[in-house]
């Protein structure tokens, strides 16, 4: 059992349940758990059409940096994650990220374990625990990637194994998820409502939307009163009339350490673009070229939770 706040998952006591730096271990490949056959678990859910933002619910590892941005693909450009992942014959799966084509992944079948530990499968499909294996497979593989992306080579990483989880730059998981640099604004300092209103009905108009996600960073004291989270990452689904809808990548809301809860349905919830700009300290919005005369936004170091 766990209690979680934010981001940051706090292992409780119970009888026979491994350790929370046990399973982001397995995750990181440390451990081998004994294999499963889990083949007949559909990809893409039942009918092929599982490649939702909903389908995209956060487990036991702390990982929002990424799974935050998977739920926003799978929002706004879904064939990216179809074209990222292909099932083998016996029951494996490669999966080549965009940003990473020349680096594929060879993914066993996800154990029962995993399956409980990695992100929920539903009948959105196994895609989301898949896609998420491989991402920590690929971290393992490649040092220079850790350092990109996590902002350590994680030499020590092996002593420190939730450390090596704690933290994560979106906007480099974007990258490798899309093939390009987001951009997007850095809010921590001015909170500019007007630039974020502006980037958002950009990104929203004409029903053609690119991902979007925000994060919080520590010591927001608005994020906090308003019920949300801290050092944590959320998907962006919409903008309309002034209105941002906003998704937690863990499929809930749950009390923060000020003890208050954004009121949600499954993790969904709306704020006026003004409450929104001052809740969030940057805004990444993906991209499907690349951005001309820039590498992107001016993004915040990598969040790390604390102890």
């Amino acid at each position: 059992m766990t209690d979680k706040q934010g981001d940051k998952v706090i292992p409780q006591p119970q009888k026979d349940e491994p350790s929370t730096i046990g399973l982001v271990s397995e995750w990181l490949g440390l451990s081998s758990p004994k294999t499963r056959d889990t083949s007949n678990k559909p990809l893409f859910g039942a009918d092929g059409k599982g490649i939702r933002y909903d389908a995209v619910v956060q487990g036991g590892i702390n990982n929002c940096f990424f799974m935050a941005p998977l739920a926003s693909v799978a929002q706004a450009e879904p064939n990216i994650i179809r074209d990222s992942i292909k099932q083998n014959s016996d029951g494996s799966y490669t999966v080549t990220f965009a940003g990473a084509k020349d680096k594929p992944q060879l993914v066993q079948a996800l154990t029962l374990e995993e399956q409980r530990k990695f992100a929920q499968t539903g009948t959105g499909g196994v895609w989301p625990a898949v896609m998420e294996k491989a991402f920590g497979q690929y971290l393992k593989n490649n040092p220079e990637e850790r350092e990109r992306i996590l902002g350590h080579s994680a030499g020590w990483f092996l002593d420190s194994a939730q450390e090596y989880a704690d933290s994560g730059k979106a906007t480099e998981v974007m990258k490798l998820l899309t093939g390009y640099m987001p951009g997007g604004i850095k809010l921590k300092d001015s909170h500019n409502v007007e630039g974020v209103q502006r980037l958002l009905q950009d990104n929203f108009k004409d029903g053609k939307a690119l991902p979007v996600v925000a994060g919080i960073a520590a010591g927001n004291e608005t994020a906090l009163a308003k019920g949300l989270h801290p050092e944590h990452d959320y998907s962006v689904l919409d903008y309309a009339d002034g209105m941002v809808t906003v998704r937690d990548p863990r499929g809930r809301t749950e009390l923060n350490t000020a003890g208050k809860s954004m009121d949600s349905k499954d993790g969904v919830f709306k704020m006026t673009v003004r409450d929104f700009a001052k809740a969030f300290d940057e805004v990444l919005v993906g991209r499907d070229r690349p951005i001309l005369g820039g590498n992107g936004a001016l993004i915040m170091k990598p969040l790390r939770l604390k102890p």
